[in-house]
Parts: structure tokens; sequence; C-alpha cells
């Protein structure tokens, strides 16, 4: 699927954390054509907060594919929760939820912390 020259078009890679005092989410979502998508919960609007080169892009979406996260069964909620997100429409959602308490295989993990710190 992601071995082909380009990444398919209805693809994307969600990452986010949510919860806490005032209960918001933040949501960052990689598109095949690099664009970081930033939603917060409380607020109506997308904005693009970064766009990564087509090699970096592919390279997140190799390392995604690898993850495996259809193999991961993990959906725990807490005062604080994180989940990475791998889907193609309505063909496929992938998507391992944890919570400070729970966490998730190191991969996971390492994954969402390698993300994060593209937006810093």
């Amino acid at each position: 699927m992601i071995s082909c020259k380009s990444v398919p078009e209805n693809q994307q890679i969600t990452v986010a954390s949510g919860g806490g005092f005032t209960g918001v989410w933040h949501e960052y979502t990689l598109k095949p054509d690099g664009q970081i998508l930033h939603k917060a919960s409380n607020v109506d609007s997308v904005e693009v907060v970064k766009t990564l080169s087509k090699s970096k892009t592919k390279k997140f979406f190799k390392e995604i594919e690898a993850l495996k996260l259809d193999e991961k069964k993990m959906d725990e909620a807490g005062n604080m929760s994180y989940y990475v997100q791998f889907s193609e429409r309505k063909k496929f959602s992938h998507k391992v939820q944890w919570a400070d308490k729970t966490m998730p295989a190191d991969s996971v993990k390492t994954f969402y912390n390698t993300f994060m710190e593209l937006l810093k």
C-alpha cells in the first residue's frame, strides 16, 4: 500500500491528546501532501500548522504502516488521553488510544512523541 511512489490520497495520520481540566482535544492530521492540520475541539476551524517535505511525509506513512495498529487493540480513556490513528476514508481506520496510566506499545509511544516533536 505505502510502498508505491506516493501515499494514497485518502490516507491520513492523526495524532491527538485531550481531556484534563478543560476537556479540549487537539488533533493533528498529516495529509498525503505533507500538510499537518490542527483542529481543537472547542473551535470550528482547522488550520495548517506545518507542511512536510515529500520524503518526510512518506517516511511517516511507512512508519505508521509498520506499527500495524490494526493488531494493537487498545482503547483506554482517562483524565488525559492520547491516540494515534491511521485511516483511509471508509476503507479502514485503526486507532490506539491510551491514558497516562495505561501506556501503549513502545513503538506507538515513540511514533507519537516523534510526531509531536515536529510541531515544536
